[in-house]
């Protein structure tokens, strides 16, 4: 069970002093008091809203009485407004690296769970589409679209997972500008450290605009609502640019790395036409250099 509510600081005070022996150190940024005990936990965040979860809420019944309850979502971040991030096209060899982030406000969370936002590996690429289209003017978001030439360029300076975390960097910092919000969910692909050791490693990113305050999640899109969004906002962005890599090169270009994508190499030499690579591919990956 999840209860959320919002305290003032006086009662956050009191709360803290009353329940002091259950305290502990918390783990997230976010987070300024974080109690557990047998069958509860309990997250006081900097913006005031206080998460109580587990299947022994009867110690806290002054606080979590029916009308505080809020939306279904499992997770604490399905309660609050998240900045959620997410990328897609990193394991295709053809089409371009998107980065996508988006504000979810947790009133707004049971309408998306109507909609059909979930895990973009859950749906399919004809309902992400349509639930994108939907996502895109409803809810505030950045995208930035890495295209196969400027990935091609940068390959050759940056690792892959540096490039990620520049993109989602500048994504996040200038999302968090014009919105209020509660936390910022990252979808981790490389841990906490390595991620700012990658933005530390991009010379044109200044230490003043590394976003730091984030939550690394592992399979985010899975915990939190806003991070689900944009994975399907980013795939329905790169779907877009596949269609429109297809129609200007005459190719019809295969999801992922695998056999099919190789056949389709294969062709493109075949018809004389190795210089569209450069174009429509990520030339470091492995498929090239059979």
């Amino acid at each position: 069970m999840t209860k959320v509510i919002k305290m003032t600081e006086s009662e956050i005070n009191t709360f803290v002093k009353t329940y002091k022996a259950f305290e502990t150190m918390p783990t997230n940024e976010y987070i300024s008091h974080f109690f557990q005990g047998d069958g509860f936990s309990v997250s006081i965040y900097k913006s005031g809203k206080v998460v109580f979860q587990g299947s022994k809420l009867d110690y806290f019944k002054e606080y979590v009485k029916e009308d505080n309850n809020e939306s279904d979502g499992n997770y604490p971040y399905n309660h609050m407004d998240t900045i959620g991030s997410d990328e897609v096209g990193t394991g295709d060899l053809f089409g371009p690296i998107v980065v996508a982030t988006c504000l979810v406000k947790g009133k707004d969370t049971n309408e998306l769970l109507k909609l059909g936002v979930k895990d973009s590996k859950k749906i399919t690429d004809k309902e992400i589409v349509k639930i994108g289209k939907t996502l895109v003017k409803k809810i505030k978001h950045k995208v930035i679209i890495l295209r196969n030439e400027q990935y091609n360029n940068n390959t050759s300076i940056h690792n892959i997972n540096e490039l990620k975390a520049g993109l989602h960097n500048s994504n996040i910092r200038d999302l968090a500008k014009v919105c209020k919000y509660d936390v910022v969910c990252l979808d981790d692909f490389c841990g906490k450290t390595n991620y700012f050791k990658y933005l530390n490693n991009i010379s044109s990113i200044k230490p003043q605009e590394i976003f730091k305050d984030i939550s690394f999640e592992t399979k985010g899109e899975t915990k939190s609502i806003a991070v689900a969004a944009a994975s399907i906002i980013a795939r329905c962005y790169f779907l877009t640019e596949m269609e429109n890599l297809e129609k200007l090169y005459g190719y019809k270009l295969p999801k992922g790395a695998g056999k099919e994508a190789d056949e389709l190499l294969k062709q493109i030499k075949k018809d004389g036409k190795k210089d569209i690579l450069y174009h429509i591919t990520k030339l470091n990956f492995k498929n090239l250099k059979k």
